[in-house]
């Protein structure tokens, strides 16, 4: 293997202006949301379940076993909660979400440009961290972009020793596998597919299979293997219900969701049908790339450092998540550096080309404010203009939505619900057709009664005081209700009193 020769240019005015992105924009926006009532104060109630336990490895939804993601994540929100307790919605946000993201957005930048060069690195570092889904995915309390920097990292520390940017040490090596170990510890199977998958496909592209005896594979997944019986054992030991437990994680929540889910179920195609909407604005570009190279499949030794890492990193974790029964839109999270590699080096291909002109220029017809920026911004028609318009038009649009955030929250959220029912006291709080609505139990410091039947309701009405909390759309089931006082509603939800 011909070694790239380490001397591209980093510019840290690049590190700035992506630092000043999420100070911008992710940190207004982490300030100012409402966390999300079906997942992430479901995870709070988990976490106060270990605190009150002290058992660490068999976690609990309120009493009934809950073995559907690993512990670490949940030992973080731990973390925050003993000592971020004031802010302790915002940190959780920051730490599990943000910071992971702003740390890819940063070495990715890095990475490429060492590997390709500083424009190359930029745009891909800057339409990451700039498409929509990706953002949203940085501002839910999920454990989804945690798994991704570690996915991320133990791919970065690979590529780092594949092209001689770091020495090939055991501390280095050793650190491959215990990031895809933490991705396992973090979410699940995925952490260990994408990057494994990622870096066998990669080394036959190069054909270079024999760089594996050089970071010690085997015996790093051996490593692996060796920590997730230790993990085992730590579960058995800590209870009673740790055999069981460790049953379902297997049995229910690895085996099953790739076999059979119980939710989620899509169909094989589903991925490649949505992914165009969840990498706007270059579903497009993508579409194009995946035809591109697949086509040219046959020509891959031809391919450079940065096309056989996109293909590598894209396509076949694409087709391993496909052939998954379940399936969730949150899952591609990982592949989505991969798709972008790929974008960029199919403009690059196309470039100057009657191709270019109808891609780029549909594309912007779609996304609308890359073309006006074009029309008035670039009247010499520089190319790398032309495509940077695209991440920068997203920094815009949400530099103007920001602000509202606010107004989506009173109208949207339960964030105004949560302060009704502060302000209002009463002898029972009724979820009515309405389960999700018990993870507002810290949040309101009640506890929540959920009840499906109205003659019951009525009956506990009689005798009681009540609050009766509801989506909206079960509004008319309460209007028919006597004595029954609505207190406060938004587009979402509402709250009735006696």
């Amino acid at each position: 293997m011909d070694y790239i020769k380490y001397g591209h240019h980093i510019s840290y005015k690049n590190f700035l202006k992506i630092f000043l992105i999420y100070l911008l924009i992710f940190i207004p926006i982490l300030i100012m949301r409402y966390p999300d009532i079906r997942n992430e104060l479901k995870y709070f109630i988990v976490v106060d379940d270990i605190l009150e336990s002290k058992n660490y490895f068999i976690l609990k939804y309120f009493t009934e076993l809950y073995p559907d993601k690993p512990p670490l994540f949940f030992w973080l929100l731990v973390f925050i909660k003993k000592y971020f307790s004031n802010y302790y919605i915002q940190m959780a946000v920051f730490l599990g979400s943000v910071l992971p993201s702003f740390l890819i957005t940063i070495f990715s930048y890095s990475i490429f440009s060492k590997i390709k060069d500083e424009k190359a690195g930029f745009f891909i570092a800057l339409s990451l961290c700039t498409m929509p889904f990706f953002i949203g995915a940085s501002l839910v309390l999920r454990m989804d972009m945690l798994m991704n920097l570690f996915i991320f990292m133990s791919l970065y520390t690979f590529f780092n020793l594949y092209f001689d940017f770091v020495k090939s040490d055991f501390k280095n090596i050793s650190r491959i596998y215990i990031y895809i170990f933490l991705g396992l510890f973090t979410k699940g199977i995925a952490g260990v597919i994408v990057p494994v998958i990622t870096i066998l496909i990669f080394l036959i592209l190069e054909n270079n299979l024999s760089f594996l005896k050089k970071i010690h594979f085997f015996k790093g997944i051996l490593f692996i293997l060796m920590l997730l019986i230790l993990w085992g054992i730590a579960i058995i030991l800590s209870s009673s219900e740790g055999k069981e437990y460790l049953l379902l994680m297997i049995g229910q929540e690895t085996i099953g969701r790739v076999m059979k889910a119980k939710t989620h179920i899509k169909p094989f195609y589903y991925y490649l049908k949505i992914i165009p909407i969840l990498i706007y604005p270059y579903g497009i570009f993508f579409l194009g790339s995946l035809f591109y190279y697949i086509k040219n499949i046959k020509s891959y030794k031809n391919w450079d450092y940065l096309e056989k890492i996109g293909f590598s990193w894209t396509i076949f974790p694409l087709i391993a998540f496909s052939c998954a029964s379940g399936k969730l839109e949150i899952y591609l999270l990982p592949t989505f550096i991969g798709m972008i590699l790929m974008i960029y080096s199919f403009l690059m291909k196309i470039k100057g080309s009657e191709k270019e002109k109808i891609f780029v220029k549909i594309s912007m017809i779609f996304s609308v404010l890359p073309y006006i920026l074009n029309y008035f911004f670039n009247k010499e028609k520089n190319f790398y203009k032309k495509i940077i318009y695209f991440p920068m038009s997203m920094i815009i649009v949400f530099a103007l939505i920001t602000p509202f955030v606010r107004i989506y929250n009173k109208n949207y959220s339960l964030e105004p619900i949560k302060n009704t029912i502060l302000y209002n006291s009463s002898e029972k709080l009724i979820a009515y057709k309405f389960i999700d609505f018990i993870n507002m139990k810290n949040e309101v410091n009640e506890d929540i009664i959920p009840m499906n039947d109205k003659e019951n309701l009525k009956e506990l009405m009689n005798n009681n005081r009540v609050l009766i909390v509801a989506r909206h759309k079960y509004k008319k089931d309460l209007d028919d209700l006597k004595n029954l006082n609505l207190l406060y509603e938004n587009k979402n939800y509402l709250v009735f009193s006696n």
